[in-house]
C-alpha cells in the first residue's frame, strides 16, 4: 500500500505538489434519480470552476480517489488531511452535500392538440471547509443555482419540442460537457459554481494569494471556459454607484468585478451589487484611477 502510493506520488507534476485546495467526494442526499454520479461529478465541476475562474491549484476529486488508494467510507480524516498537506501542500480540503438536484417539466394543455411547457432546475449543496492542519472544519455555506424557462412554446398535435426532447436525454450528455453547460441544469451549475468561487475567496482570501486570475486557456476535466465580455457604462448615479448594460442575461451576479477602460486605460475597479435586469446592473466604485465617464468600456470575466 505504502509503495503505491509513493509511486503515485511521485508521478504527479512538481505544479500540483502545491495545491492549496483539494476536493473530496460529496454526499449525495438529493434523492436524484439519474445517471450522473454526483458525488464525484459536482466536486469535479466545483473544482474546475474554482481553478479556471481564479487560476488556483487543485488537487482534483479523482486524483485524491487515487492518492487514497481505497475506498474510504468517511472522507473526513485528520489523518489523511495531514498527509494530503504533507504531499501536496493542501491547505484545505472540501467537501459537501448535495442536498438539492433537480430538474423538472410542468406541461398543460391536451397531449394530441396544444399545450404549453416549462421547465425549472433547482441546486443546493452545503459546502464543508476543512484545516489540513487541525483537521477541524473552519467553514459551512450552502451555495445554491436556479434557473426556470417559462413559456417556452406551444406544442402542437403532440409533436415533442425541442426542448422535451432535450429534457428525456439529459442525463445521456457528460457532466460539465459544452452540451450539458447549455443546458438549464448546467445553467443551474453555473451560478452555484460561482457563488462557491466568489464566497470561499471572500472568506478565506488570504488562500488566493499569489493566484493568476489572467483571462488564459487552462485544462481540466470540464469544458468550462472563462471568458471576457464587454459592455459600457449607462449613467453615472449617486454614492459612488455606476450603472452598466450588463446583467442577469450575460451571466453577472452580485459581487463580480468588473473593470472599466478608457480605450486600454484601465479607469476603475468595480463591484456589481445589483442585478437590475437581463443586460443593467448597479456597481459600486471600489478603486478609481481616474474619471468614469458614461459610454467607457466596462470588461467582466464570466465561466461559460
Amino acid at each position: 500500500m505504502r509503495v503505491k502510493v509513493l509511486l503515485f506520488v511521485f508521478a504527479f507534476n512538481i505544479a500540483q505538489s502545491q495545491s492549496k485546495f483539494a476536493f473530496i467526494p460529496f454526499e449525495d442526499m438529493s434523492k436524484f434519480k439519474g445517471r450522473w454520479n454526483l458525488k464525484l461529478e459536482i466536486p469535479r465541476y466545483l473544482g474546475d470552476f474554482l481553478m479556471k475562474f481564479y487560476g488556483v491549484e487543485i488537487l482534483p476529486v479523482d486524483s485524491v480517489i487515487r492518492f487514497s488508494g481505497e475506498a474510504k467510507p468517511n472522507w473526513v480524516d485528520i489523518f489523511f488531511f495531514s498527509e494530503l498537506n504533507k504531499w501536496f501542500g493542501v491547505r484545505y480540503v472540501i467537501g459537501g452535500k448535495i442536498l438539492v438536484f433537480n430538474v423538472s417539466r410542468f406541461a398543460t394543455g391536451f397531449p394530441e392538440m396544444a399545450g404549453y411547457e416549462s421547465y425549472s432546475a433547482d441546486v443546493e449543496i452545503e459546502i464543508e471547509v476543512y484545516n489540513t492542519f487541525s483537521g477541524e472544519r473552519v467553514l459551512i455555506f450552502g451555495i445554491s443555482g436556479e434557473v426556470k424557462e417559462q413559456g417556452l412554446g406551444l406544442t402542437l398535435l403532440g409533436k415533442p419540442t425541442e426542448k422535451y426532447t432535450q429534457f428525456y436525454s439529459l442525463d445521456l450528455l457528460r457532466f460539465g460537457s459544452k452540451e450539458f453547460n447549455q443546458t438549464i441544469i448546467g445553467k443551474a451549475m453555473n451560478k452555484a459554481g460561482l457563488e462557491f468561487a466568489m464566497r470561499l475567496k471572500g472568506y478565506i482570501p488570504e488562500a488566493f494569494s499569489g493566484s493568476d486570475e489572467s483571462l488564459r486557456e487552462i485544462e481540466g476535466v470540464t469544458e468550462l471556459k472563462v471568458v471576457e465580455i464587454k459592455g459600457k457604462i449607462l449613467h453615472i448615479g449617486k454614492q459612488n454607484l455606476v450603472y452598466i448594460n450588463l446583467g442577469s442575461g450575460d451571466g453577472l451576479v452580485p459581487g463580480v468585478i468588473a473593470y472599466v477602460y478608457d480605450i486600454d486605460k484601465k479607469i476603475a475597479d468595480i463591484e456589481v451589487v445589483d442585478v437590475v435586469d437581463s443586460h443593467l446592473s448597479a456597481c459600486k466604485v471600489l478603486n478609481s484611477f481616474g474619471e468614469i465617464r458614461k459610454d467607457f468600456e466596462v470588461r467582466v470575466k464570466i465561466v461559460k
